[in-house]
Parts: structure tokens; sequence; C-alpha cells
């Protein structure tokens, strides 16, 4: 293999941020030379601790953060330009001084712009990442589209999370032969945690003999915690001693609160909006059931992977997700869980029914789950596809 370009990865998600994305540079640059990767970031409370356990270069720059707000009119729309300015002196400074060889562009809107620019001025390639709803929502909007359609003409390779994400790239003009797809992994090292942590959140959240249903991931529609939270009375038939755990936050928690209270279900549901990685562990070591019937909306919102289903999978937990983007790739119907309607209530109930009440199939589809997570979901097999593309 050739030697690999000195790069600089560019995104407004990186760790300590919360998140499936933050997590999958993480892992990426992580898998690369040290020495061949440099990440400019936004700054963020604790990044000075994280950044120094890391092996490669981390650069912060404040900027970043704000260039994925909407920007207001007038005012805003000027303080956003300025953001831009702001930062694009930064990138010419670090690509100078690092003699960066190529690009890498975390999100393709806004930072894919001025990927194509430098690119115009400096001749520097570039590569941009996809995880679906970054090119999906923006398509409502003609001048986005437009420019997103630029942004893939001119990029050197793009990396898609899954092949629904690269359907829609094609979609939108990109040439199949330019796009990898290198899928998110769990991270396998997690491991179990002891007796004696279990059993503290067990005493924590009063779980004793209580059947687990689990969801982990943002507060936002597309999930379908809603539509979990409808099927409820339904599953609690069957499974009355049922705890219904919902770990994250995000934009729908006021509405899913309200549901809950309003529903008599506090009983049964336990929100845990700040979740650590030990609770998090714990969270997926108690479940019975894995549950995020994720569906796409109108705006185009949609799961381009499901990074959540293999970490379940790698506690070795059945998983239940909708029939929706990327997630028929994340799970195997009938193998590691179940794919349902997502918008069908009855269809989500009878699933999680199903593996609720038959500990065997549970068992099976679970430890499929993990065995496939091992043979096919590991990082350093996916960040090899990355490395050509920098060769």
């Amino acid at each position: 293999m050739n030697e690999i370009k000195k790069s600089l990865l560019i995104t407004i998600d990186f760790p300590p941020q919360f998140g499936g994305v933050a997590a999958y540079y993480k892992h990426v640059c992580q898998n690369l030379p040290p020495d061949k990767i440099i990440v400019l970031a936004p700054g963020q409370s604790q990044d000075l601790a994280f950044d120094r356990r890391q092996s490669f270069g981390i650069v912060r720059d404040k900027n970043l953060a704000g260039l994925n707000r909407p920007a207001g009119r007038l005012f805003g729309k000027t303080a956003q330009r300025f953001r831009l300015l702001r930062f694009y002196r930064t990138l010419k400074l670090i690509v100078k001084h690092h003699k960066i060889q190529m690009i890498l562009v975390g999100q393709v809107l806004p930072l894919g712009a001025l990927a194509l620019f430098l690119k115009k001025r400096r001749n520097i390639p570039y590569i941009f990442f996809s995880h679906g709803l970054d090119i999906t929502l923006p398509q409502s909007s003609p001048r986005k589209k437009m420019l997103l359609k630029k942004i893939i003409a001119s990029a050197q390779s793009i990396v898609a999370n899954s092949y629904f994400t690269h359907d829609e790239l094609v979609k939108l003009g990109a040439e199949p032969k330019k796009i990898a797809v290198v899928y998110p992994a769990p991270n396998l090292s997690a491991g179990h945690l002891p007796d004696e942590k279990i059993k503290d959140f067990v005493s924590r959240y009063n779980l004793a003999g209580k059947k687990i249903l689990l969801t982990v991931g943002r507060l936002v529609k597309r999930k379908g915690h809603d539509l979990v939270l409808k099927a409820l009375p339904q599953i609690i038939k069957e499974a009355p001693n049922l705890v219904y755990l919902i770990a994250g936050d995000g934009p729908e928690r006021g509405k899913l609160q309200d549901y809950v209270l309003q529903n008599g279900l506090s009983n049964h549901v336990l929100f845990l909006k700040n979740v650590n990685n030990s609770d998090l562990s714990a969270g997926y070591q108690l479940a019975d059931v894995f549950i995020m019937p994720s569906r796409r909306l109108n705006n185009g919102d949609v799961e381009g992977f499901g990074i959540a289903y293999l970490e379940a999978n790698a506690f070795g937990k059945p998983v239940i997700g909708g029939k929706s983007g990327g997630v028929p790739e994340a799970i195997l119907h009938e193998k590691t869980g179940l794919l349902v309607n997502p918008t069908n209530t009855q269809d989500i109930a009878q699933a999680a029914i199903k593996l609720l009440t038959d500990e065997a199939l549970a068992h099976r589809l679970g430890i499929q789950g993990l065995e496939r997570v091992h043979s096919d979901f590991n990082w350093p097999t996916q960040v090899e596809k990355i490395k050509e593309l920098l060769t």
C-alpha cells in the first residue's frame, strides 16, 4: 500500500460530545496512523482531558460549534458569515502549518462548502462522510440541494455509513465508484460491568424483578419513542412487570414525558437524561429487548444506519427496529432481531411481546447478533477502506 496522505478531519461532532456520529469519527481517527490525522473540532467542556488521552492531534475552535446553528434574520446571518470567515482563516493556517494533503469533511453542510472553496483556491482534495439524514434533510431546499450536488461532484471520494446512504448519494449524482461504504462499529471494549455496579443501578432505579425494554439515542421524532409509548399498554398486558428505559435527551423529551403522565404510564417508564458510560453499559446489560422503531419523516429525516442496534447486539441482546432507511442493514430480520412497520403500533407491540415472552427466541437472536458484530463490525476492518482512499 502506498503511503497515507496527511489528513485533516473537520467536524462539528466529536467527543467528549455524546452521540453516534461523534463516536464514529473518534474510532476512525483512533484506527488511522496518529501521525497522519489531525482533527479540527469545536471546543467543549472537558475536551482537554479527552484530547490528552488521544494519540493523534486535536485542534479546538469555538467558531465551529456555531456553524451548525440556524442563522436568524439580519444579525444572525451576519454573525454566521463572520463565524465562517474566522473558521476558514483557521482552516487555512492549519492546512499550511501541518502540510495537509487531504481534507476529511465530517458534515457535508456547511463544512463541505468550505472544503469545496479550499479545493478551488488551494487545490487540496477532500473526502466527505455521509450518515444519511445529512443529505436527505437539505433536499427540501432547492438552494441547498444544488450546493450538495456541487460538493458531491467535486469530492475525490465519499464515505457512506450504509448502502441506503450510498443509494441516496447516487440519486444526487454521485458516481458509485467514488463511494466507499464504511459501517459504524460498536465499542467492543466496553465489556460487562461487575455485579456490584449492576446491583447499584438496579437499586437506584428500583428495577429488581422487572422486564426491561430499552431505547438508547437522542430524543428526536424519527427514533420512534412516541410509538413505543403508544404500544406500551398492549405490551404491559402480556408483561405487567415491564419497565421501559429511555436513555438520552433531545427536543422531544417534554412531549414524551407529558404523554407518560397523561396516560398513566409513570410506573412503567423511566427517563435517563444524562447517561454516563457506566449507566449505559448497565442499561444494555440488564435489558431484555432493545427497541427503536425509527421511521422516515416527511421532511427527509431518516436513520442512515443505527449504531445503537449493534451496541445492543454486542451485549447479546435481541433488537427491534423499523423497516426504514439503513436500519435493515443493521438488523437481520429473524436472525439478529425483528424489523417492524415503524408507523404501526400493533406491529411494534407484537414484536416486543414476542421477544419478551419467548426467552429462547430472544436469547438465540441476541447471540446471533453478538456473533455478527464480532465477525463483521469491527473498526480496524472498516477503517482499512478509508486508508485505501487516503493513499
